[in-house]
């Protein structure tokens, strides 16, 4: 037991240095694991982020591979949570840079600033960005503002219903 309360203290102190304190207070010093903390993810949250940004994407001719230059860019730093703040930035540098897809970055900054809020990290950012390729592959078209996008939604248009 104590090597576990020393392990959780080194862990703290690390985060701690990292401006994690209120994550570190609210996981390690309770006793939660990363497990835990992994199951308490809103995947409801991430598909419907997805959804959004890939049908974005498709509807502003997005080319596939800047979705993937997306995905690639969680890993440009090593910081677990500090990767969706440098991937928002990069969204919005490549819709600035290349004259395209505004819509499509603005609602990746936006999703990555609230996925950085609820303190998410790499993995569920990836994930939701892996949907949104999903998406992106699976709508041939999309017309309309997808800012209240919900998975649910765009299933039941692709689907022919209400």
């Amino acid at each position: 037991m104590l090597h576990s309360a020393s392990a959780a203290a080194s862990r703290c102190y690390a985060w701690e240095s990292n401006i994690n304190l209120f994550c570190c207070k609210k996981y390690c010093m309770n006793g939660t694991s990363s497990q835990e903390v992994a199951a308490k993810v809103d995947e409801k949250l991430l598909l419907d982020w997805g959804a959004r940004i890939g049908a974005a994407a498709r509807s502003e001719g997005v080319r596939p591979a800047q979705l993937e230059n997306l995905i690639a860019s969680l890993d440009v730093v090593q910081g677990e949570r500090e990767a969706l703040l440098v991937t928002a930035a990069f969204a919005l540098r490549q819709a600035q840079r290349l004259g395209a897809g505004r819509t499509t970055a603005r609602l990746v900054s936006q999703a990555l600033l609230e996925l950085y809020e609820k303190g998410y990290r790499k993995e569920e950012a990836r994930k939701m960005l892996g949907f949104a390729k999903w998406v992106y592959e699976a709508v041939p078209g999309f017309r309309g503002r997808p800012e209240q996008l919900t998975l649910e939604s765009l299933l039941r248009q692709l689907a022919g219903g209400r």
